[in-house]
């Protein structure tokens, strides 16, 4: 006995494909604006030479002593200016207000 196999319509296929591209260039779309968005907080903290910048995460929190709301970002970069490694946590509130709590290690 011989099963019939229903072939997937062509404008299916194609839909599929659109999406998956689509959602490939998002994740990118997202991953660079997020890139720029810390690499703009360390010019502002004095970091003016990085390069290779990566957002781990970002979460939204409220500072108590304020009481502004703000976002963190979980970050690694190079400091080409020192040759130093760096990785931790930059804050920016929604007063344009920035802090860090990096720990920086020396490239060998």
């Amino acid at each position: 006995m011989e099963t019939e196999v229903r072939r997937l319509p062509k404008k299916s296929i194609f839909f599929m494909f659109v999406i998956i591209g689509l959602g490939i260039l998002s994740f990118f779309l997202v991953a660079n604006g997020q890139s720029t968005k810390v690499t703009k907080v360390l010019h502002k903290l004095g970091y003016k030479n990085v390069s290779d910048v990566k957002v781990y995460a970002n979460h939204q929190f409220i500072r108590e002593d304020i009481n502004v709301k703000g976002f963190k970002y979980t970050i690694s970069f190079i400091n080409l200016d020192t040759n130093e490694e760096c990785k931790g946590f930059v804050l920016k509130d929604f007063k344009r207000n920035v802090d860090k709590d990096l720990i920086c290690t020396t490239i060998k």
